[in-house]
C-alpha cells in the first residue's frame, strides 16, 4: 500500500521508432523485410508486458521510397500495433533517406518535447544509399541527429550493399550494423536490432528500480544516462558476434 507521502514513479515512455526504406530493390527481400519487423514488433509487446511497472511502449513505422512517405501507425500503444503486411509493404522507385529521416524525426521531436519522462530510440534499415531527397540535405540530417542525440535519443543505422558504418558516420550516428543482401541476412539483421532493444529495455528497467534513481533526478542527467545504456546494450549485442 501506498504510503501518503511517498513519491510515485513514474513510467518511463518508449517511443520506438522504425524507418524502413521501400525503394525498388528491397523487393528481393520483401518477405523477409515483413517478416523481420513482424518479430521486432512482437519483441517490443513482449517488453512491454515484462517492464509494465516501469514503461509504456509506443510503436512508429514509416515506410518510404520516393513515390510516398507513409507510416503504418503513427505513435500508437503497442497494443495497438498490427503486424506488417505484404500489402502494406510494396517496394517500388528510388531512395529519399534524408527526406524520411528528417519528417519522421521532426515530428517525433515535436511529439516528445514536452513529456517528462521519454526516450526514443530509432531504427533506419535501407538497402541501398540517398539517391532522391527534395527537402533535407545530409548537412541537416546529421545536424537534427545531433541535437536529438543531446535529448537522449539513440539511433541505429543498418544497411546492406554499402558501408553503413561509414554512412551513419556521416550522419553522427554511432550505432551501424550491415546486413547481408539475402533474406536470411535481413532477418537476421532485424533480429539484432530486437534483441538490442530487449537490452537497452532490461538496463532501462533495472535503472528505474535502482535506488539511485530519483524522479527528481535533472532531465538532462536522466537524458545522458539513457543514452549511454543503449550504446551499452549495442555494444554488448555486437560483442557476441
Amino acid at each position: 500500500m501506498e504510503k501518503p507521502n511517498e513519491t510515485k514513479q513514474t513510467k518511463t515512455q518508449v517511443f520506438n521508432v522504425i524507418i524502413l526504406d521501400k525503394s525498388g530493390s528491397m523487393e528481393c527481400i520483401r518477405q523477409a523485410a515483413v517478416s523481420g519487423f513482424n518479430e521486432t514488433l512482437n519483441g517490443i509487446k513482449k517488453a512491454q508486458e515484462k517492464f509494465a511497472e516501469t514503461q509504456e511502449h509506443y510503436v512508429s513505422l514509416l515506410t518510404f521510397c520516393d513515390c510516398e512517405k507513409k507510416y503504418v501507425f503513427d505513435k500508437v500503444p503497442v497494443s495497438e500495433a498490427r503486424p506488417l503486411t505484404m500489402e502494406d509493404y510494396q517496394p517500388c522507385c528510388c531512395t529519399p533517406l534524408y527526406d524520411a529521416m528528417g519528417f519522421t524525426l521532426t515530428s517525433m521531436r515535436n511529439h516528445v518535447r514536452n513529456i517528462e519522462d521519454a526516450v526514443v530510440v530509432v531504427t533506419i534499415i535501407t538497402d541501398g544509399l540517398e539517391n532522391s531527397s527534395k527537402e533535407y540535405t545530409g548537412t541537416a540530417v546529421k545536424k537534427l541527429v545531433e541535437q536529438l542525440k543531446g535529448e537522449g535519443w539513440t539511433f541505429t543505422y543498418m544497411g546492406a550493399n554499402q558501408d553503413s558504418v561509414e554512412v551513419a558516420f556521416n550522419l553522427s550516428i554511432r550505432n551501424a550494423r550491415n546486413f547481408d543482401y539475402s533474406a536470411q541476412g535481413t532477418m537476421a539483421g532485424m533480429a539484432k536490432d530486437a534483441s538490442t532493444r530487449m537490452n537497452f529495455f532490461s538496463r532501462l528497467a533495472q535503472f528505474k528500480e535502482d535506488a539511485e534513481y530519483s524522479a527528481a533526478m535533472p532531465a538532462e542527467e536522466r537524458r545522458a544516462r539513457y543514452a549511454a545504456m543503449a550504446d551499452d546494450a549495442f555494444d554488448e549485442e555486437e560483442s557476441k558476434s
